[in-house]
């Protein structure tokens, strides 16, 4: 089967700037033309651009992707060079999904602290008693540091919310080479 640009486009969901960027970076191969000039993609062209949105999902950039496709037009004697690119972008995946999961923890704990703030308010008590990280004041006494690389890290608020065990501490971190927040 053969498509437009304006059909592959609908079929994709990629915008046609998007497709025409792919083809003029190399990405987008096996692209006809018709002799009025029009692009005509078919299957071969198709199954290039599959392989590219898959490598974008596997966590590769554009020039990754390039170079990848590059050295797989040498043939298997290329295979060692296109494993360790996947590794590489695995591990930048892994990385992400670090990030992700420490992102998650934090909400998790907000999440569980405000809603024990607001079962206290619904009992009496006083809300910022409860969770007392954020108060009137703002921002106190937070849990989280900043680690050497200048990334966020949890100073290891509890997986699940106890604001009974959270009212017996004291949150004051020793001097450590990490610049609290």
């Amino acid at each position: 089967m053969k498509y437009s640009i304006s059909a592959l486009s609908r079929k994709t969901g990629l915008s046609i700037h998007t497709l025409r960027y792919y083809e003029k970076e190399g990405l987008l191969r096996y692209v006809e033309r018709t002799e009025s000039g029009r692009r005509v993609y078919g299957e071969a062209s198709m199954g290039c651009l599959l392989g590219v949105l898959c490598m974008k999902q596997a966590g590769m950039t554009l020039p990754q992707i390039k170079a990848f496709m590059d050295v797989t037009i040498e043939g298997v004697a290329t295979l060692p060079r296109r494993l360790e690119m996947m590794l590489s972008a695995r591990e930048q995946l892994s990385k992400l999904k670090e990030a992700v999961d420490r992102g998650l923890q934090l909400a998790d704990f907000f999440i569980g602290g405000c809603r024990n703030a607001m079962e206290a308010m619904k009992n009496g008590a006083d809300p910022e008693e409860a969770f007392p990280y954020i108060t009137r004041d703002g921002i106190v006494d937070f849990p989280f540091l900043f680690t050497e690389d200048g990334r966020l890290e949890p100073a290891a608020p509890p997986a699940e919310f106890n604001a009974a065990e959270e009212k017996k501490k004291v949150r004051k971190t020793p001097t450590t080479n990490k610049k609290k927040i």
